[in-house]
Formats: structure tokens, C-alpha cells, sequence
């Protein structure tokens, strides 16, 4: 399954383009992360399993052959932290900016995965 792509990807662009987008929002989040002052070590913990998993799972589906699976994992648990987020009723209060971001990432991350790729160009 793929998605059509005027600007197909050599291995190596495909690679690049992963690699980028993991390190840009990793920072981000990372960013996000810290300027969180006042939250009890309690929730801070919480907070930071759940956002791992949410991390594992876009890795996941760049890094593993079961694609298809693991986007639709990674959908689930998507979800699922927007339905937790306690502005709309649910358990828990992510920094403001996590969610979004989290989720940008994982839709170009399966987007660059799903895209068309063009063979690497032979080296002279």
C-alpha cells in the first residue's frame, strides 16, 4: 500500500527525512517537557510513560515491517491521549502544546513511510 507521491524518495532521502523528523520534534518535546515547573513527581511520571509510548509508537512505524499495523496502533493511542486530556473531561493535563505536536509528528511520519520510494542512483 502507497500512497502516490510526485516527489518519490531515494532510500537515502527516505532515511533523511525519518532521521529529521525524529530529531526536530524529539527537541520539541523535549522543550515542551521543560517548562513544566509546577506539577506534582507523581504526574510528571505519569506523564512521561505515557508520552513514551506515544514516542514508541511513531517510531514504530518507521522502523519495523508491520506498517499497517503499527499506524493504526499508533492511531489507537493517539486517541486515546486526546480522549485522556483532562481539558475535554479526561484524566490527565498535558503541557499545551504536547498533543499537537505529538500527533504532527506521527502524521508525517506515516505519511514519509507510506510515500512512494525511487530506487538510489548508481554511483559513478
Amino acid at each position: 500500500m502507497k500512497i502516490g507521491n510526485p516527489f518519490r524518495l531515494t532510500q537515502r532521502e527516505y532515511e533523511a527525512t525519518i532521521n529529521a523528523l525524529n530529531i526536530f520534534f524529539g527537541a520539541i518535546i523535549g522543550v515542551s517537557l521543560g517548562n513544566i515547573t509546577e506539577i506534582p513527581m507523581d504526574d510528571y511520571v505519569i506523564l512521561l510513560v505515557i508520552i513514551s509510548a506515544m514516542v514508541s509508537s511513531i517510531l514504530l512505524v518507521t522502523y519495523t515491517h508491520r506498517r499497517i499495523w503499527n499506524s493504526v496502533m499508533l492511531t489507537g493511542v493517539l486517541l486515546a491521549a486526546w480522549y485522556a486530556e483532562s481539558d475535554t473531561g479526561g484524566l490527565i493535563d498535558f503541557p499545551e502544546r504536547v498533543l499537537p505536536t505529538l500527533t504532527v509528528w506521527a502524521v508525517l511520519a506515516v505519511t514519509t513511510e507510506f510515500s512512494d520510494r525511487a530506487e538510489d542512483p548508481k554511483a559513478d
